[in-house]
Formats: C-alpha cells, sequence, structure tokens
C-alpha cells in the first residue's frame, strides 16, 4: 500500500493498513466488498490530512483514480476568465469525487480545495476497475454515485431559472429531506452557500432575513429550523 498521496502541502495521517481497511469497508463506496476485492483496494489506496484550503485536484490535472472524504469538506470550482469562481459542489464526510474524470479517463475541468481540516483516501483507477468488473454491486453503486452527481448538475441548470428565493428555498428544503430533526446545520459557510447558489453574500443574507420575518424559517448562526413546511414549499414555481 503506498503511504500518502502526492500533493502538495498533504501530511500522511498514522493509520495503519488495518485502520485504513476498516474505514474502506464502512464506506457506502466499498463495503459491498468481499476480503480479496478489499484487500485489492487497499494494496492502491492513498491516504492524506490536508490542512484547510489545500489544492486536492488542480484544473487540467490528470485523473488517475477517485477521491474519497473520510471527514471534513471539500469544495469543487469552476474558475471564470474574470477571476471569480462557481461552486459546483460542496462534499462533506463519506462523499467521492472524481468519478466521472476517472471512468472517462479526462483531465479534471474543475478545482478541488478543501474547506475545513480533512482526510482524504485516494483509490487508483486500475484497482476500481478491475474490481468493477468482478463485482456487479460495486459497479451498480458507482452508477450510482455518478448518476447523483450528473442529476445535481441538471438541478442546478434548472436552477437558472428559478428566482434567488426559490433557489435558497430549493436548497433548504433538500438540505432539511437529510436531517433527522427539524433543524438544519447549513453545511458550510453562508459565502460558500452564496456561490454555491450562484447569489452575492449580501442576496444571501437579506433572503435569509425575509423568510425569517416571513414566519418561513427561525434562524441561530448555522442551524436553521423550517416553521412552515407548506408555505415554504409554495415559494417554489
Amino acid at each position: 500500500m503506498k503511504d500518502e498521496i502526492v500533493i502538495p502541502a498533504l501530511s500522511t495521517p498514522h493509520d495503519d493498513s488495518s485502520n485504513l481497511k476498516n474505514i474502506l469497508a464502512n464506506t457506502s463506496l466499498f463495503r459491498m466488498l468481499d476480503e480479496q476485492q478489499l484487500d485489492d483496494i487497499l494494496f492502491s489506496t492513498r491516504s492524506a490530512q490536508a490542512k484547510a484550503h489545500t489544492e486536492i485536484v488542480g484544473h487540467g490535472e490528470a485523473s488517475h483514480g477517485a477521491f474519497w472524504v473520510v471527514y471534513g469538506q471539500v469544495k469543487i470550482v469552476l474558475h471564470t476568465k474574470q477571476g471569480t469562481e462557481k461552486i459546483l459542489e460542496i462534499l462533506g464526510q463519506n462523499t467521492c469525487f472524481g468519478l466521472g474524470e476517472m471512468l472517462l479517463d479526462r483531465p479534471h475541468i474543475a478545482q478541488v480545495r478543501t474547506t475545513t481540516d480533512s482526510m482524504l483516501l485516494h483509490v487508483d483507477r486500475a484497482a476500481i476497475m478491475c474490481v468493477a468488473a468482478q463485482n456487479f454491486d460495486f459497479s451498480r453503486e458507482l452508477m450510482t454515485c455518478v448518476g447523483r452527481q450528473f442529476y445535481s448538475l441538471v438541478r442546478d441548470i434548472e436552477g437558472y431559472s428559478q428566482t434567488a428565493k426559490q433557489r435558497l428555498a430549493e436548497y433548504l428544503l433538500r438540505q432539511s429531506r437529510r436531517e433527522v430533526s427539524d433543524d438544519i446545520q447549513l453545511v458550510a459557510k453562508k459565502s460558500l452557500i452564496a456561490s454555491r447558489l450562484s447569489l452575492t453574500p449580501e442576496t444571501l443574507s437579506r433572503l435569509f432575513h425575509d423568510l425569517a420575518t416571513e414566519g418561513l424559517i427561525a434562524m441561530s448562526g448555522r442551524r436553521i429550523k423550517i416553521l412552515d413546511y407548506e408555505r415554504m414549499s409554495a415559494v417554489m414555481p
């Protein structure tokens, strides 16, 4: 097993092989593998801890495999010619990225950077493709992950026709469906969420204030509670 991801500014964590194998075995992507297949993936896995604001993948960089976020958070970013950035996605723990580029053997179009201290795994393409040829459930999980990312992209394109308020309402309703309680914990700083929704931070703050004034939500820091799901849903077109 290789010791580290060859990316500047990343440090190697102190996880031995058994701990790393346990991490892999408990991910949704690899948990269906048998012992031999898991060992094959383990042999081709590199692990690393990255400080916040570390570049993990650069624009135009060749793809050699897929990444898994063990803990922490990354943002997937496109940079415009005007020097601004558009956040395509904010990914937290137990999520993967780089599958599309890996499957197509194409370079990365977007940049990926950590937003908090994070632990990442990188699995080489050859190992993933070999195990995928042996294990149908694993192949299906790969397709599910890519399909989920494609669906998210299409949903974003659809959102371009929505008003700013509708985009935020949909985002909050979508987040609420992932929570086990009535409270929503915003997954990132409001500035990152604003970019994710193609809004300015000022516009996002105003919209949060408007929704609170209308009695649709209650806010406490990064925690939000939807007070009226019916009226919030009515915001949508």
